[in-house]
């Protein structure tokens, strides 16, 4: 059994050919070339790319009364330093962390939210959108959708955002204004709830279809072949898409290296008799793809061969987000846990760590921090972010929101975008504290 690894960047996808040396020249880059935990990320400093986006922080204006928790001193806990998660693992705990202090300046002031706190710097609760972690801070707020957003997406070769909610609206947004410049209501398509980038392709999980729209050719198309229902999940990986539905199943398409044909996607195969629920989330490391569902279990599947070589089972609910870094798997759940997977002597995956919170976990995302050290986000379901240190688990920061966060998606030049159950789309800065 092959343990997690991380992405493999030189991929080719609907017929472009993308090695790393190629990004530099592109306006928007693709989406894994920023997933996180990768060792080209480290090599290659920070990012490069121009973008002229307008998500400043003079695009965001807080409520009056907006005075940020300062943090200067840096914690000078001599504690031991955790063991460290996984075998193989090597990330040392730098010393330079801020602490982040228990008491009600961690929680966000109701008051300050809706505008109407007069305390001012007398409140015991912050006046900010985020603690802890320098240089992070919310730039924008649109709102527009309605209801819970599924998916974000930034396609290469674009100046727009794309998101989609449950309200049934799929949403575009520039970049250089920040302003939604074109509202499709997709009753007539069937729900979407699900959409993901990948090069210049737009990917739209719909109910019995997929979509795909291609931003530099203006090529919109629907992908022939089965699916078994509501497309809840998609990804991408070594030329084909996967797209996980209600039923359980996983919908497989081949993209074609011809880009004169007039269907660049070809169905290969629907993966059934696996998932008994919703397929609710993927990840890919390695050589290997990572199903999460609705019925508590993770599916490990061989890309070469689309087998399901191993089934986890360790979640005692639904698995909401899954994440490769270093030899390890971390899923989250709505059971309220974070768990830490590891490839054990006999080529099985364990759990070799369980964090437990007080509630259900939503998603994850992560990065590498201006030290080129691994950190996650982990969104819960009160509306927080908590932002932690790699393999440690040590708190860096945190992050908050008036509802649950759903969907976090990074982005080129240090910007980090979250899509809320209101249907509230934020952007946040993260380029002073992170080498991405």
């Amino acid at each position: 059994m092959e343990v997690p690894r991380r992405y493999s960047h030189s991929r080719n996808f609907g017929g472009v050919n993308r090695q790393p040396q190629a990004f530099a020249a592109d306006v928007i880059s693709r989406r894994p070339y920023y997933a996180p935990y990768d060792n080209t990320m480290k090599k290659q400093g920070p990012n490069k790319l121009s973008r002229n986006l307008v998500w400043t922080s003079k695009q965001y204006k807080a409520p009056e009364g907006n005075t940020p928790i300062k943090n200067d001193q840096a914690n000078g806990s001599t504690k031991p330093k955790p063991p460290v998660l996984g075998r193989g693992c090597s990330v040392s705990v730098s010393s330079r962390k801020i602490a982040i202090s228990d008491t009600k300046k961690s929680v966000c002031c109701k008051f300050w939210i809706a505008g109407n706190c007069r305390r001012g710097e007398q409140c015991q609760f912050l006046h900010s959108w985020s603690c802890g972690f320098p240089g992070l801070a919310m730039v924008a707020s649109r709102e527009g959708h309605k209801n819970d957003i599924k998916g974000i997406a930034l396609p290469q070769g674009s100046d727009k955002l794309f998101s989609v909610s449950s309200d049934d609206t799929l949403r575009i947004w520039d970049c250089h204004t920040g302003q939604c410049v074109h509202t499709i209501n997709l009753q007539a398509e069937a729900k979407a709830v699900s959409l993901i980038s990948e090069g210049s392709w737009v990917f739209l999980g719909l109910q019995n279809a997929v979509k795909a729209f291609n931003v530099q050719t203006s090529k919109d198309l629907h992908l022939d072949g089965v699916v078994g229902g509501q497309v809840h999940a998609m990804t991408v990986a070594n030329g084909m898409l996967f797209a996980g539905t209600s039923s359980g199943t996983i919908s497989v398409w081949k993209a074609t290296t011809d880009s004169d044909v007039s269907d660049p996607f070809k169905y290969l195969t629907s993966l059934e008799g696996h998932h008994s629920g919703v397929v609710t989330c993927f990840f890919v490391g390695g050589q290997l793809l990572y199903s999460g569902s609705v019925d508590k279990t993770i599916k490990v599947w061989d890309l070469n061969t689309l087998q399901c070589v191993m089934t986890l089972k360790q979640h005692t609910d639904t698995v909401t987000s899954l994440l490769c870094w270093e030899k390890c798997l971390i899923s989250s759940s709505l059971d309220g846990t974070i768990k830490v997977w590891a490839c054990s002597e006999n080529g099985s995956l364990e759990v070799t760590h369980t964090r437990r919170q007080e509630q259900s976990v939503h998603a994850l995302c992560g990065v590498h921090d201006a030290e080129a050290k691994p950190i996650i986000f982990c969104s819960y379901q009160n509306g927080t972010v908590g932002i932690y240190d790699l393999p440690s688990f040590e708190e860096r920061g945190k992050m908050f929101s008036t509802h649950t966060i759903s969907t976090l998606t990074i982005g080129p030049g240090g910007l980090l975008f979250s899509g809320d159950k209101t249907g509230n789309l934020r952007v946040w800065s993260l380029a002073a504290g992170t080498k991405v």
